[in-house]
């Protein structure tokens, strides 16, 4: 879960105000940053999702090979 929040707060509030500071000309807070923070902290989230649904079915894949390997071995 805290992973979910880093994500959504660097991405949703740290990376908007960033760029609302960095932009060349003024952008209004309401509502170019706050959409943009709603739009990259869901991003965000979901990015973080799909690399622990990948990481979780890398370590099932890996578990299975190896038990495939050592059952094949054993007589």
């Amino acid at each position: 879960m805290m992973r979910y929040v880093k994500a959504f707060f660097f991405a949703g509030v740290v990376l908007p105000i960033l760029l609302h500071l960095l932009a060349s000309e003024g952008m209004p807070w309401w509502p170019d940053t706050v959409s943009l923070g709603i739009g990259f902290g869901a991003a965000a989230v979901i990015i973080v999702s799909k690399m622990e649904a990948d990481r979780e079915m890398r370590r099932r894949l890996w578990k299975a090979l190896q038990r495939l390997v050592r059952d094949r071995r054993s007589p």
